[in-house]
C-alpha cells in the first residue's frame, strides 16, 4: 500500500493542529448544552435507558448526576457499587465484567435485569430504576444518510421480502444517540424504525453468536467527517459533540462507519481525517482491554464501508481516477490502522446517492466482526483486496488477500447472490506502459491470482481495476461471492 505521502501530510497536520488544540477544546466546551438543574434522583448518562444492552466481559462504567455530596448506590444483578457525587453532582461507578446469557435462538426473550440507582442525602432517598437490561454485545453505528436510512417497508424489494415479518428478535435492540429514550426492542412492529445497515449487521451477528446485541445509531444525513472529529488538528465537530460525546465511555465491542459521500472530493485527503476519527474516538473512550481472549479490546474494532458506485463512468478513460476512485483508495489505505476492516460495496451502487441494497453492506460488515472479534476464523471477512504484484515480462500478476478458494467473474442483481459469468470479459481493467500511458487490458484468472496484459504493451508497469466512479457489469469476486475491492498498483499516481 502506498501510504507514506499521506502519512507525512497527516503528521504535518497533527503538528500544526497541536498549537490550536487548547483553543479547540474551549470552543467545544462553549457549544455544550447547559446541564439540567440536578435533582436528588439520579440523572443517568444518555445510554442508560430501559431495554439497554450492556457490553459483556469488560468493566462497565455507569455515570450520571445527583445533588452534590449525595451517596450513590448502583445495584445490578448481584453487584452493588457505591460512590459519592462530587461538588457538581457528578458521579461514576464501574461494574465488574459480566457475561451474556447464551440464547437458544434469535427469537428467545431472555429475562432482563433492573438497575437500581439509589441516591441519599441528609436523610432523604430517591430511587431510579432502569428496566429490562440485557448483557451482550454493543456496537456503535455512525455516519451519514446511508447509515441513517430506516428499514421502513419493502415495497420496492430492497431486501428479502419476509425480513420485517420475521423480525421477532427480543434480544436485538437499537438506541438513537442524541435522544434520551428507551432502547427499541426489535419486533415486526418496531423493525421498520431500525436503521437498515445497523439491522442487517446486528441480525447477522446475533444469528451466529446467539447473545443479545445492541446497536447505537449515530448518523446524520449530509454530514462531513469533520463534524464527527474530536482530535487535533481538527476542531471538535458538532455531531461528535451532540451524539458521540454523551455516550463516550459506554462499553463497546466496536464501531461501524458509513460515510464519505460528503467528502468524496477530498480524495486522498480523506485518509488523515478517517485516521483522526478512529484514533480520536478510541482515545476518548479509554476503554481497557478485557483481558479475555474473546473479549473487547481497548482499541476497539472499527469497520467501515468503502463507498459504492454512483452515477456513471466514462468508457474512454482507462487511467480512471474519476469520481470516487481516490477516496476509495484512501479508505483502502486506512486498513493499515490496527483493528480495522472494510466492507467493499463497489457492486451495490446506484446512479443515485442512496443505493437500495443495504442488506449486503450490513452483512459484509458483520463478516469482519465475526472473523476478527468472535472467533469465526474460517469465515472470510472480505472479498479480494490487493496485496502486491509481480511483473512477468509483458504481463503483471496481481495477488490478493482474502481471495478465498479462488477468483471468478460474476454479476450482482440487487441483494441476490452474485451470478457467475465465466464467459464474460473483466471490464474496468487497465494497464500502464513504461511511457505512463494507460490502456484497457485483458484479465486472466489463475486460481487466486489475476494476470493482466495487453498485446501492444510490452513493458507494463502498473495495473488498475475498478478505479473509476461507477464500474458496472461483470466484476471480480472470490468464489465465496464477495467482491474484489478496486485497486491501483501505483496508488494515486498518474
Amino acid at each position: 500500500m502506498r501510504i507514506e505521502p499521506v502519512c507525512r501530510i497527516g503528521a504535518l497536520l497533527l503538528c500544526i493542529g497541536a498549537v490550536f488544540h487548547a483553543v479547540a477544546g474551549m470552543h467545544a466546551a462553549e457549544q455544550q448544552k447547559p446541564l439540567a438543574k440536578p435533582t436528588l434522583q439520579a440523572q443517568c448518562g444518555a445510554a442508560f435507558q430501559d431495554n439497554a444492552v450492556l457490553q459483556q466481559k469488560i468493566p462497565l462504567p455507569v455515570w450520571g448526576r445527583s445533588l452534590p455530596k449525595a451517596r450513590v448506590t448502583v445495584t445490578l444483578a448481584a453487584q452493588t457499587k457505591t460512590t459519592v457525587a462530587d461538588k457538581d453532582g457528578a458521579w461514576r461507578v464501574v461494574l465488574d465484567p459480566m457475561k451474556a446469557v447464551k440464547l437458544t435462538s434469535v427469537n428467545e426473550a431472555p429475562k432482563g435485569e433492573t438497575m437500581v440507582i439509589a441516591c441519599e442525602l441528609n436523610g432523604e432517598r430517591a430511587v431510579k430504576r432502569i428496566k429490562n437490561i440485557l448483557i451482550g454485545e454493543v456496537w456503535l453505528c455512525a455516519g451519514q444518510s446511508n447509515m441513517a436510512g430506516k428499514l421502513r417497508t419493502n415495497k420496492t424489494r430492497h431486501f428479502p421480502e419476509d425480513t420485517i415479518e420475521k423480525a421477532d428478535y427480543p434480544a436485538l435492540r437499537q438506541m438513537l444517540a442524541g435522544q434520551e429514550q428507551p432502547w427499541l426492542v426489535c419486533t415486526p412492529r418496531t423493525a421498520p424504525e431500525f436503521k437498515k445497515v445497523c439491522f442487517f449487521f446486528a441480525r447477522r451477528l446475533q444469528r451466529d453468536i446467539l447473545v443479545p446485541v445492541g446497536v447505537i445509531s449515530a448518523a446524520r444525513g449530509g454530514s462531513r467527517i469533520e463534524t464527527w472529529l474530536n482530535r487535533a488538528p481538527f476542531d471538535r465537530g458538532a455531531n461528535y459533540q451532540s451524539m458521540i460525546a454523551p455516550i463516550v465511555g459506554y462499553g463497546l465491542r466496536g464501531a461501524i462507519w458509513y460515510q464519505g459521500e460528503s467528502n468524496a472530493k477530498d480524495g486522498r485527503e480523506y485518509l488523515p481525517k478517517l485516521r483522526s476519527l478512529i484514533l480520536g474516538w478510541r482515545d476518548a473512550w479509554k476503554q481497557p482491554d478485557s483481558g479475555a481472549d474473546d473479549g473487547p479490546r481497548g482499541r476497539f474494532s472499527f469497520y467501515f464501508v468503502q463507498l459504492p458506485g454512483i452515477g456513471t463512468s466514462p468508457a474512454d478513460n482507462p487511467a480512471g481516477g474519476d469520481g470516487r476512485a481516490e477516496i476509495r483508495n484512501a479508505q483502502f489505505e486506512a486498513l493499515a490502522i490496527p483493528n480495522t476492516g472494510m466492507s467493499v460495496a463497489i457492486d451495490v451502487g446506484d446512479v443515485r446517492e442512496h443505493p437500495p441494497n443495504k442488506y449486503d453492506t450490513g452483512v459484509r460488515l458483520a463478516r469482519w466482526a465475526l472473523h476478527r472479534d468472535y472467533g469465526f476464523k474460517k469465515l472470510l471477512p472480505s472479498g479480494p483486496l490487493y496485496k502486491d504484484h509481480v511483473i512477468e515480462g509483458g504481463a503483471i500478476r496481481v495477488r490478493f488477500n482474502h481471495a478465498g478458494s479462488g477468483l471468478m467473474l460474476a454479476k450482482k442483481d440487487g441483494f441476490l447472490p452474485p451470478r457467475p459469468t465465466p464467459d464474460a470479459k473483466l471490464a474496468w481493467l487497465s494497464i500502464q506502459d513504461k511511457s505512463g500511458a494507460w490502456h484497457w487490458a485483458e484479465g486472466k484468472i489463475d486460481g487466486a491470482e489475476l494476470i493482466v496484459s495487453r498485446k501492444e504493451v510490452k513493458q507494463p508497469i502498473a495495473v488498475r481495476y475498478g478505479y473509476t466512479n461507477h464500474p458496472v457489469g461483470s466484476l471480480l469476486y472470490n468464489k465465496e461471492g464477495l467482491p474484489a475491492g478496486p485497486f491501483s498498483t501505483n496508488g494515486y499516481g498518474k
